[in-house]
This record gives structure tokens, C-alpha cells and sequence, in this order.
């Protein structure tokens, strides 16, 4: 049988690749060390809010947030980070700032010169545009 190739370069989980291999597919895996993994897991956590934002049903929806929560557990295991710690941080986050809920989408913000929230934004000419 002739075999076709395509370029994966990313984290699968555990047991896919010889899931796959079941069916005589090919998989090709070489270990990364621990620099690697974080950044690979980094670039996976953007994978899956990539994949949460296109789901299209309910039941997509949960499947992919269910992957965006296998990433980050595991990068709280890579970095020793206490996932019960995160959560009392969503917490403060939530009742020092709120959440999400009144749907505040902000179109634009003017800050005056000097200030804090002026630096943020120059800082950061990719997020936050100059409309001159």
C-alpha cells in the first residue's frame, strides 16, 4: 500500500500515536526535553482555544474545553503550580475585577498622556493599536 506523508510538529496525547499506528498508519515520535515541552505545550494551549472558538455545537464545545483543561493541568504539573492556587487567584481576579457576564466589549479607550494605561497600551502597539 502507498503511504502518503503529512507534517504534524506538535503534542499529541499519550496514547494516540499508537492508537493510530493501529490501523497501520506510520507515526513518527521523537521526545522533547523539558525547555521543549513547555513551549510545545504553550503552542497546544493555543491549538485548543483556536478549536474551542470554532466549535460549532455543544457537545464540540465541551470536547474542546475538556483538551484546554488537559493542557493546563499539565503545564501546572510541568511548572509544580497548585491548580487549587489558580482557582483562589480566578477568584480574587473575579471579585477585584469581575467577570465576564455584563458582555462589556470596548470598542476603543482613550487614556491621557502619561499614564499607566497609556504605557500599557504602547507597550503593546500589537494589542492595542494607536487609532491616530
Amino acid at each position: 500500500m502507498k503511504m502518503r506523508t503529512f507534517r504534524s510538529e506538535k503534542l499529541w496525547r499519550d496514547k494516540m500515536p499508537k492508537k493510530t499506528a493501529a490501523d497501520g498508519s506510520v507515526i513518527h515520535v521523537k521526545k522533547i526535553d523539558d525547555a521543549e515541552f513547555d513551549i510545545q505545550l504553550r503552542l497546544k494551549l493555543i491549538e485548543e482555544a483556536q478549536e474551542v472558538y470554532t466549535a460549532q455545537s455543544p457537545k464540540k464545545l465541551m470536547d474542546e474545553l475538556a483538551d484546554v483543561l488537559e493542557v493546563i493541568d499539565t503545564l501546572c504539573a510541568v511548572h509544580n503550580l497548585s491548580h487549587e492556587n489558580i482557582i483562589a487567584i480566578q477568584k480574587q481576579k473575579r471579585l477585584e475585577r469581575g467577570g465576564f457576564s455584563q458582555h462589556n466589549f470596548v470598542t476603543t479607550i482613550e487614556f491621557a498622556q502619561g499614564s499607566e494605561g497609556e504605557q500599557y497600551c504602547l507597550e503593546q502597539p500589537e494589542k492595542y493599536p494607536e487609532i491616530l
